[in-house]
């Protein structure tokens, strides 16, 4: 049952790297963008640039001085290293995942790019966050979207304030199945033992031993990985 992740992200700081313009690297089309937000918040999952890099068909990697990702609209900018004030979707079909490094705590983030296909039940295809693990397994994701929030609206009723909408961070969680299909669960202690049905009883006592609280996203990290080692 066990299964390891051939994680391509860990070549970040290696001399594999393709040093070459993003122009050179890209077949596909490129859209310069106008970036301009209409809502209170960011679309960013983070608040400013970051260094990272963008995955081209699992094999072909480009360093990114200067690189998001828009959980609102679901796509992957960089800026034109020529002419910064220009934002460049990347709208290439060949791009199969990126790596972001977290500039204000320094941790990396790495996104894959799944099909419907990969999941129980319907789920949208896009670009999906590996939960960070020293064992680079890819048993537990999360989806980062971002949704709107009306503060004018309480209650269902609406207010006499007139206040804009606003851009709010959601994550929904995702946990590999014994048949290799992700399934969406609460980090609840139900949703998650309903995804890990074997060997319950080591399971159980591994929860009670290691103090696991299934709210602590790092805790069901643990729990996961050390399903899939048994």
């Amino acid at each position: 049952m066990k299964s390891v992740f051939n994680l391509f992200f860990v070549l970040f700081f290696s001399s594999v790297f393709s040093q070459n313009p993003y122009g050179s690297v890209f077949s596909g089309e490129m859209l310069i963008i106008d970036y301009r937000g209409s809502f209170k918040g960011k679309s960013f999952i983070y608040d400013e640039w970051n260094r990272g890099m963008l995955v081209l068909n699992d094999s072909v990697f480009s360093k990114q001085d200067f690189l998001q990702y828009d959980t609102y609209k679901n796509r992957v900018l960089i800026k034109n290293i020529d002419n910064l004030k220009e934002i460049i979707e990347i709208t290439d079909k060949s791009l199969t995942g990126f790596c972001i490094i977290e500039k204000k705590r320094n941790l990396k983030h790495d996104f894959v790019k799944l099909n419907s296909s990969d999941f129980k039940g319907f789920t949208e295809s896009g670009f999906y966050e590996i939960v960070f693990n020293i064992q680079n397994t890819n048993y537990f994701i999360k989806r980062n979207t971002k949704i709107l929030f009306d503060p004018n609206r309480s209650k269902g009723t609406m207010t006499h304030n007139n206040l804009p909408l606003e851009l709010k961070d959601k994550t929904i969680y995702y946990i590999k199945n014994n048949n290799g299909l992700y399934v969406k669960v609460r980090l609840k202690r139900k949703d998650i033992k309903a995804v890990l049905t074997e060997n319950t009883k080591l399971i159980d006592t591994y929860i009670k031993r290691e103090k696991i609280r299934m709210s602590k996203e790092s805790d069901v990290m643990k729990l996961v990985n050390y399903y899939y080692s048994l």
